[in-house]
């Protein structure tokens, strides 16, 4: 945990003398939404944006961690999700305008030991006060993963109801990675204290919106906003269920899953604070135990 830290702590020194932009650490864990314990468990993501009004650029750090459901479990249980860290770093290039945007991803990651999730997951749960995995020894081998992303965001004009600022978002999304391939498509209405010119998307049913922090900007005094969002996401490859079911777990794969997400978010001056909470529906018969997960994400977002 002390050497993800120091990683990230690096880049947020290095990113920001060298260009002073726009920021986001965000952290999300089942254990702020829901008692159980399980599966996608919990992930940590650092996005730096630079400044340019037309066409930016973006560079993110995503940290994710899997476990199966009974933790105490030393040996594998292969009618259950295996141990798996996963990391990753993202390109993204953008075009855009006032009301919608363009997103290019090319992104590169590991999974295994290699990216110590036992460790990571370890430490935090330290920190939380919940109990240690101890499975860890049966994580899935270290692979190199790979991928490219495009996404389609259109936003309204904001609409004015009774002094409360109103808009209304849709997104389409396409992956095609090693790691996670599909497309997912979302919607979300958003309401809030005053006009806002960025962009409030559910655009990743794991993972933080990158794309939140186009048009971010300093606000004078308090002021907030609410969305809720809806998405529904196809899904070809998902390789931690995928290569499980190859080494002889007894799972389903992964086809279609739905969910949704309230956000409320706190302005003030140069900062932004944001917390999640995010549902997500597997539609593929029982693949894991539950029908249903739950997880909450808060962090900041800063311009300097």
């Amino acid at each position: 945990m002390k050497k993800i830290i120091i990683i990230i702590s690096i880049m947020c020194i290095t990113i920001s003398y060298l260009y002073g932009d726009t920021h986001s650490l965000m952290m999300d864990n089942d254990a702020f939404a829901s008692k159980k314990d399980a599966h996608y468990t919990g992930g940590l993501f650092y996005t730096w944006m630079d400044n340019n009004k037309t066409n930016p650029t973006a560079i993110s750090f995503t940290y994710l961690a899997f476990t199966p459901d009974d933790k105490n479990e030393t040996k594998a249980i292969l009618d259950d999700l295996p141990y798996a860290g996963y990391a990753k770093l993202n390109f993204l290039f953008y075009k855009r305008s006032k009301n919608y945007f363009h997103e290019f991803g090319i992104n590169m990651g590991f999974i295994g030991s290699l990216v110590r999730g036992k460790e990571v997951q370890s430490e935090i749960h330290r920190i939380i006060g919940v109990d240690r995995a101890k499975g860890w020894d049966n994580q899935l081998d270290d692979k190199l993963m790979a991928g490219i992303s495009y996404s389609f965001v259109k936003k309204t004009d904001t609409i004015d109801i009774r002094n409360f600022k109103f808009d209304w978002t849709n997104n389409i999304r396409a992956n095609i990675d090693t790691f996670y391939s599909g497309t997912l498509i979302s919607t979300t209405f958003r309401i809030g204290s005053k006009s806002f010119n960025t962009f409030q998307t559910t655009g990743n049913f794991i993972g933080d919106e990158e794309s939140t922090l186009l048009d971010f900007s300093n606000v004078k005094d308090f002021h907030w906003s609410i969305s809720l969002g809806f998405f529904a996401n196809k899904i070809n490859r998902y390789y931690i269920v995928d290569k499980a079911i190859s080494q002889g777990y007894k799972l389903s794969k992964l086809k279609y899953i739905t969910g949704e997400q309230v956000t409320y978010n706190m302005f003030y001056n140069n900062i932004q604070y944001i917390f999640k909470i995010k549902s997500v529906y597997l539609h593929n018969n029982k693949l894991l135990s539950g029908a249903s997960k739950q997880w909450g994400e808060f962090g900041i977002k800063w311009k300097f």
